[in-house]
């Protein structure tokens, strides 16, 4: 029976409608299978489930929507050792609400998600991509969660403005993801954030004050950005942030004081190597909820923080010095005001630096002059770039003759009470942004105040009108003053060149194959090597940086040497001596008397305050050390700005050339008990500094550069200016990360904590190196192979790739290869994620000593017969047997019995 062929047309769009939708949702539901497929092929290691032509719904880590249309919504692959890169056809995916690909190998350019309006989790993390398109983060307005950190191998990337279409997004965690720029503003806008991470990146400049605005933000952590310049300015507008809870901003440049903190509700509070100055306010320390502060490695002043009880709170020896007491209480009265003045001023950084204590009127107070009866007479603060306002607390201060504000930035009004001063006769103010009127001081007030906005006319008062006559001959005395003051530094400067330019210039040009960019050095606060920088850092030894202290230290030993010594014992440090070179300086082979030595010369170019307590600790850490496997420091020079330490000389050069510089160096490859005897000699010495010695010292730096070969190729522990004291009641301590990339234990990069178990990772990366015969790092393989730690885990679970992986430069019999598996299971615990699951370097020696040191009993019928022989001789007669035996044991026997059983 046919239709009717006068159907209205309204009955048929319907049908016509339905059987469109259903042509879309296949075609939909292909591209998704196109897709996956696509998927498929560019990823590797992928689950079983992951079958040609099989149905993708069904697929390990995917999840589809229930019914019949069967899209695509998830893919979950997190942590299942996948590798390889993503395919373009993963943005025509558009029903995709979650992509987690985090801890794997992915690599190549991340491909663009722009428009998947529906995505609201994306979870990137710790894998290995190169790039991020420029279309990245746009239009996603269901995006809450977003995670890309630990992810080192990504071109630099600024946070673009795409990022404020994600209106919902909650969590944006980005630590080391190689973020550039200014801290970017535009985060300000996303309104739902509770949780920003962007630590370890390379941003720099202020926090912007638009952050006020994320009133629902409770975690903040912006913590130890890489680059000089880093995060700085005031931390004001976290006080707005009234939800915070963890604020992590440490191991920036931020400055000014802590704010008001009142309405706060803290919990976590890391503020430590910045340069914050000023009082630290009852605001911080009544916060009920405060768990947790970490001041250390900043300029406070004024009296110790007393936190309520339960707090922990992390504080340095050195930042409590700056405190006016040793516990919490007032301060001296002349330094309560001196604060108050300091405050009008914003405590600016240049008066922290010595303001502070609580004794104003001795020398090291800038600025500050006292009577012999210790009453403020001066205030002495020209050209010193102070900014803020004068503060009425200098009217408390009334002793003060002579106050000089001069050529600085100051605004505001002046105080009235500054004209009621009763013994002041000076008043400069020339040349600031002052503005108001001019206060009417006393007649035997000298006012100085010219290059300021005084009045609506701009001109001066006609109090000022004498003033202004001596403005000329003023100015010529200054003039004089400063050419007088530059003629005496310019001679200084002559006699201390003139001094030490037979020396020359040292370059600490580092070698080409281990770049200087894979050492993290403990840096200063403000980030230069200024000599006068109150900079502190956290290597073990905290004494001062002067010669003078040096040889105090050494006085009873002797060590000292003199330059004219060293100079004749390395040819006037002729190039043809050196060693090597490093971060610090130059090392040179010396003759003292027929004595090789080694001279590491330190560049005075870049040892400014870092390192000056870099070579400090490194002498003090080798006084207090001796051990065979330890290189031993003979002595020491001071002379003028040149810094030098001379050690015991070792011929066989570092274990680096050894194992990945072979054909540089020229070095045959070393055979399997060579190495394991290295291993051993290696793990005697750092287990002496762990538990033998009379203190617990942490290395921090261990690696095959600093591990030295003497000519039996006998392994000795060197470069000690990392080493950390551990005191033996700490479980771990918190310090700055330094050390070398790929052998920091993911605990100490992460979060800074430093326990001996951070020397074990390094260990067994360095197990790692002697097996595989390559460099931690290798930038010149391919990307998934680059981490020496992670491909050679992965290669331990298959016995006949692990073969090929190892160093095919030894001929291992079928008993140095069960040796080199219980070798290799050691170095895998030795870099475990989890500090608690890596061994003792005690374990290590037991370990490796059990392979290499086999005791073994001479022949017994031997024993017999000599027993019988000199049982019937008399006392004496054995004893000359003995000693003519003694004698007769060459040289290369007593050498092969010390390489078998020490």
């Amino acid at each position: 029976m046919g239709r009717d062929p006068h159907l209205p047309l309204a009955a048929v769009l319907p049908l016509l409608l339905l059987l469109l939708s259903s042509l879309a949702a296949a075609a939909a539901k292909s591209a998704d299978e196109g897709a996956i497929s696509d998927l498929a092929k560019s990823l590797s290691n992928l689950p079983s489930s992951w079958t040609s032509g099989g149905d993708v719904c069904t697929f390990d880590g995917i999840t589809c929507e229930r019914g019949g249309e069967g899209r695509v919504t998830a893919i979950r692959l997190g942590n299942k050792g996948v590798s390889g890169t993503l395919p373009p056809s993963l943005s025509s995916l558009t029903a995709l609400t979650e992509l987690d690909l985090e801890g794997n190998t992915l690599g190549g350019a991340f491909p663009s998600v722009a428009g998947l309006t529906g995505l609201t989790r994306l979870v990137l993390n710790d894998n290995w991509f190169a790039s991020l398109p420029k279309d990245f983060l746009q239009d996603l307005p269901s995006l809450q969660y977003l995670s890309l950190e630990n992810m080192p191998k990504l071109e630099p990337w600024s946070v673009s403005d795409a990022i404020v279409g994600s209106s919902s997004l909650e969590t944006f965690a980005a630590s080391n993801a190689s973020i550039t720029g200014a801290f970017p503003a535009v985060l300000a806008n996303l309104t739902s954030l509770r949780s920003l991470r962007l630590s370890y990146n390379k941003l720099t400049g202020g926090l912007p004050a638009g952050l006020a605005e994320l009133i629902a933000l409770d975690s903040l952590q912006l913590n130890n950005q890489q680059l000089d310049g880093k995060l700085s300015g005031p931390i004001n507008v976290i006080a707005a942030m009234t939800n915070l809870k963890v604020l992590w901003i440490q191991s920036n440049q931020f400055t000014g004081p802590i704010p008001d903190l009142s309405k706060s509700q803290l919990e976590s509070f890391n503020v430590r190597d910045n340069m914050l100055t000023g009082v630290v306010p009852a605001s911080l320390t009544g916060i009920k909820t405060l768990k947790n502060v970490s001041l250390t490695n900043n300029q406070f002043q004024g009296p110790m923080p007393e936190f309520n009880k339960g707090v922990v709170v992390e504080l340095s020896t050195e930042t409590q010095s700056r405190f006016c007491q040793t516990k919490p209480g007032p301060c001296d009265p002349l330094v309560t005001i001196l604060f108050e003045v300091a405050a009008g001023f914003g405590y600016p950084y240049e008066l922290a630096k010595t303001w502070n204590g609580n004794a104003p009127c001795s020398s090291t107070w800038i600025g500050i002059v006292c009577s012999s009866g210790k009453d403020l007479i001066i205030v002495n603060l020209p050209k010193r770039n102070l900014s803020g306002t004068i503060s009425p607390a200098f009217a408390k201060l009334t002793g003060l003759q002579k106050l000089d504000l001069s050529d600085n930035h100051l605004t505001g009004e002046i105080p009235e009470d500054l004209a009621t001063m009763p013994n002041l006769n000076l008043f400069d103010v020339t040349n600031n942004n002052l503005s108001g009127e001019l206060p009417t001081f006393k007649p035997s007030v000298k006012v100085l105040a010219e290059g300021n906005r005084f009045g609506e006319s701009g001109f001066l008062p006609s109090s000022l009108a004498g003033a202004h006559k001596n403005v000329g001959m003023i100015i010529g005395i200054l003039i004089a003053v400063v050419l007088l003051v530059a003629c005496v530094v310019l001679l200084v400067r002559h006699l201390r060149r003139k001094n030490s330019e037979k020396f020359g210039p040292v370059s600490t040009k580092g070698s080409p194959d281990e770049s200087e960019m894979m050492k993290i050095q403990v840096v200063g606060i403000n980030g230069n090597n200024n000599e006068d920088s109150a900079v502190q850092t956290e290597l073990y030894s905290q004494v001062s940086s002067g010669s003078t202290n040096i040889a105090h230290m050494f006085e009873s030993h002797g060590m000292q040497f003199s330059m004219e010594v060293l100079l004749k014992a390395t040819n006037n440090f002729n190039e043809d001596c050196i060693l090597g070179k490093g971060g610090f300086g130059v090392v040179y082979k010396g003759n003292l008397d027929g004595k090789l030595v080694a001279v590491k010369r330190c560049d005075s170019g870049v040892m400014g305050t870092k390192g000056q307590q870099e070579f400090m600790a490194e002498i003090d850490v080798l006084r207090k050390v001796r051990h065979r496997h330890l290189v031993g420091l003979l002595g020491y020079c001071t002379h003028g700005y040149e810094r030098l330490l001379v050690y015991e000389y070792m011929s066989g050069g570092t274990l680096r050339e050894h194992l990945c510089d072979l054909q540089k160096s020229g070095y045959t490859p070393l055979t399997w008990t060579q190495r394991m005897t290295i291993a051993l000699d290696v793990a005697r010495g750092i287990e002496y500094l762990h538990g033998l010695a009379q203190e617990t010292f942490i290395h921090r730096d261990l690696k095959p550069s600093n591990i030295l070969l003497d000519q039996d190729l006998r392994a000795k522990v060197s470069d000690f200016g990392l080493v950390k004291l551990a005191n033996d009641t700490d479980k771990s301590m918190q310090t700055r990360v330094a050390g070398t990339f790929g052998y920091l234990a993911p605990e100490y990069a992460t979060t800074g904590k430093v326990t001996t178990k951070v020397d074990v990772y390094a260990y067994g990366v360095i197990l790692m190196e002697m097996l595989a015969g390559r460099k931690a790092l290798d930038d010149s393989l391919p990307e998934d192979e680059t981490h020496l730690v992670t491909i050679f885990r992965k290669s331990m679970l298959d016995k006949e790739k692990f073969r090929k992986f190892v160093d095919t430069t030894m001929e291992l019999s079928a008993e140095a290869w069960k040796s080199l598996l219980e070798v290799a299971d050691l170095a895998r615990h030795c870099t475990a994620r989890e500090p608690n699951q890596r061994p003792d370097m005690s374990h290590c020696v037991n370990r490796l000593s059990s392979l290499l040191d086999e005791w073994k009993p001479t022949d017994i019928d031997d024993d017999d017969d000599d027993e019988c022989e000199t049982s019937q001789m008399g006392l004496n007669q054995q004893l000359e047997k003995w000693r003519c035996d003694d004698f007769t044991i060459s040289d290369s026997d007593t050498f092969s019995m010390s390489r078998k059983y020490n």
